[in-house]
Parts: C-alpha cells; sequence; structure tokens
C-alpha cells in the first residue's frame, strides 16, 4: 500500500469516528452543522484510495474542511461528551491531512542507456576471418588520343551538254478531202431530238382547313409550374425539463446527485418487477446519513447536461463497508413526467442495482 493511500484511509477513518459522535440523537444543531464539511473530506478521501493514490485532487479541500471544523469545535463552549470526542478524531485527521498534502509523487526515473558495444580484443598471431582486407586500387591509365578520321574529298559534279537550239520543222498541209454525198430524204429530215413546248406547271394546291378547336389547342408539351417541395422538418430535440414539483415539507434542501457511467449513486430495482420508479429508487452515495421516512428533494445530473428534479423519501440506508460507499435509498413520490422519460433512457444504457426490498 503506498504513503498517499495509508494517509488517506487513515484521516478518513478518524472522521468516520467523528461523524458517528455527531449523528447521536441529543447532540445540539451547531454539532449537527459540522457533518456536511466532514463527509466532503471523507469523499475526496475515499476518491484516493480507490484510485491507489493516482487521483491526488482535492487534498488541499481535505486540509481545509479538517481546519474550519476544528477551529468551529473550539468556539463552541457546550459540555456535550461528543465534543471531546469530535474534537480528537478531528486532531488526529487535521495530522495526516498535512501529511497527505506535503506528499510529493516520485519522479520517473528515466531508462537506462544501453551500454556502448565494446570490441574484444584479439590474441597475437589470430586471423580475423570477420575483417576483410582493405581493396587495392590501381591508378587510372590515361586516356587514348583519338585521332579525327580523315574527311572523305567530293568531286565536282561534271556540267550536262544542252544540245543546241534547232528551229521546228513545218510539215506539209493534207489535201482538203471531198464531201460525201447523202440521199435527199435524208437531207431534209429533222433531227430526232427535236425542240418541244416546255409542259405547264401545276396551279397552287389550297392549304386544308382545321377546325377551330385544334387551331387553339395548345401544345402538348406546355409549360407547367413545378409542384412545391415538400418541407421536411427536423424532429425537436430532446430538452431538459422545465417542470419543477415543489420540495415537500420538512426535506433538508435540494440535495444534488450525479450519474455517470460508473458512478457510486445509481437507480435499484427490487423483487416488486422491473420498473425503477414503481418498484426501485435512486440510490444516493453520501457520507450524510439520513433517517428512514425522512422527505428529501433530489436534483439528479444526468450525462449529456440533462438533468431533473423530483421528490422522494428515504427508504433504507446502508453503511461504509469495504469499498462501498455509504448512502440511502430513497423511492420517488413526485416525478414529472420529463423526469420519468430521462430516467428510462438513462437505465437502458446501465443496468440498475439490485435491492431486496421485501
Amino acid at each position: 500500500m503506498s504513503e498517499p493511500v495509508q494517509l488517506a484511509k487513515a484521516a478518513r477513518e478518524h472522521l468516520a469516528s467523528a461523524l458517528r459522535a455527531l449523528q447521536a440523537d441529543d447532540v445540539p444543531a451547531a454539532l449537527e452543522e459540522l457533518a456536511e464539511p466532514i463527509a466532503q473530506a471523507m469523499g475526496v478521501l475515499h476518491r484516493v484510495e480507490r484510485s491507489a493514490g493516482a487521483d491526488l485532487d482535492g487534498r488541499d479541500t481535505v486540509l481545509t474542511n479538517v481546519r474550519t471544523v476544528l477551529d468551529r469545535l473550539q468556539a463552541i463552549g457546550s459540555t456535550h461528551p461528543a465534543v471531546e470526542t469530535v474534537m480528537e478524531e478531528v486532531a488526529q485527521a487535521l495530522g495526516k491531512a498535512h501529511s497527505l498534502v506535503r506528499y510529493t509523487p516520485p519522479a520517473a526515473e528515466p531508462p537506462p542507456a544501453p551500454a556502448p558495444l565494446l570490441a574484444q580484443p584479439v590474441p597475437t598471431g589470430t586471423v580475423r576471418m570477420d575483417v576483410q582486407p582493405a581493396p587495392q586500387y590501381a591508378a587510372p591509365a590515361p586516356p587514348a588520343v583519338v585521332q579525327p578520321a580523315p574527311q572523305p574529298q567530293y568531286a565536282a559534279p561534271a556540267q550536262a551538254q544542252v544540245p543546241a537550239w534547232q528551229p521546228p520543222q513545218q510539215a506539209a498541209p493534207a489535201p482538203p478531202r471531198a464531201p460525201t454525198p447523202q440521199p435527199f430524204a435524208a437531207a431534209v429530215q429533222p433531227p430526232a431530238q427535236a425542240w418541244q413546248q416546255p409542259a405547264q406547271p401545276a396551279p397552287p394546291r389550297a392549304p386544308t382547313p382545321q377546325p377551330f378547336a385544334a387551331a387553339v389547342q395548345p401544345p402538348a408539351q406546355a409549360w407547367q409550374q413545378p409542384a412545391p417541395q415538400p418541407q421536411h422538418t427536423a424532429p425537436a430535440p430532446l430538452v431538459a425539463p422545465r417542470a419543477v414539483p415543489d420540495p415537500p415539507k420538512g426535506a433538508p434542501g435540494v440535495i444534488d446527485v450525479e450519474l455517470g457511467t460508473h458512478s457510486p449513486s445509481n437507480f435499484y430495482k427490487g423483487l416488486g418487477g422491473n420498473d425503477v420508479i414503481e418498484h426501485g429508487g435512486l440510490f444516493v452515495a453520501t457520507y450524510k446519513a439520513q433517517k428512514i421516512g425522512t422527505n428529501v428533494a433530489l436534483r439528479v445530473l444526468l450525462p449529456g447536461d440533462y438533468e431533473f428534479q423530483a421528490n422522494a423519501v428515504v427508504q433504507w440506508t446502508r453503511a461504509q463497508s469495504g469499498s462501498e460507499e455509504p448512502g440511502f435509498g430513497a423511492r420517488f413520490t413526485h416525478i414529472t413526467p420529463e423526469g420519468r422519460q430521462l430516467v428510462y433512457r438513462y437505465t437502458r444504457n446501465r443496468e440498475p442495482m439490485f435491492y431486496d426490498d421485501l
């Protein structure tokens, strides 16, 4: 067990003894007011124990609350025997709280650096097989001198011989040919393709008359105004309830109950049925005990910034045992419909605890 866990456990045990002494029946009202700061300090100490000393937030609050209780005890002039008991236990818890505040977690040690690899000595006369001799590089040979190839010699082309111009020779004209005689009938016959008078064009055709209905009928693909698109409205989000019931008469005040995935407070159900509202209630984890039958006003804080208020009556109590925190179970006497909806929504994601109410 680490040092902060030991200090937190010892301080919490002393404060628990002081709290039991304050919850006696004949304790004056001035002493009963000291139960609230003691219960808050015990809650922080219990969280330090559950985290094995990793979560030390709030230890300054423990020291402040214990000092406040001790100062108020010294100012009370009552001779009640509980005053001496509470003062002794609170003084013991004050020393443990001082040590817990002064505790400093040790700094994490850096990982050790890896040891360098040292070369092992080689005995004299031993040939190392893993050592390769350095390669010997020969000097590069000087570049060879390349002589340019001789350019080929081209001879000038020989000039073509152009013959001298000579005047063209004219051919002798052919003698005229006598015409062939034709008979008289062939001479007076008209040619086969004689001229003919062109045909007259056809008269224009009058347009076919159409009925009046066809003339005024609109085209088939006339423009039509598009139908309006349906308007889709987003569903209204689930909002926190606005109706708040009036606190019951004689209630000590509104008690805040914070619920989460692993919170010690949770809804419970019994053997009477599975409905946590009709056959169960809400377990409130707190060090400030309430008597059975007391009417209380609860403000339940849920994940997602949802909350609701309800009235309830204390049905049973649970003392601290081991890692379980003390508290009381309350049955709802008045809850709004919005609060009922939030309860059912929370219990669908987290299983309620069981309590034998028979």
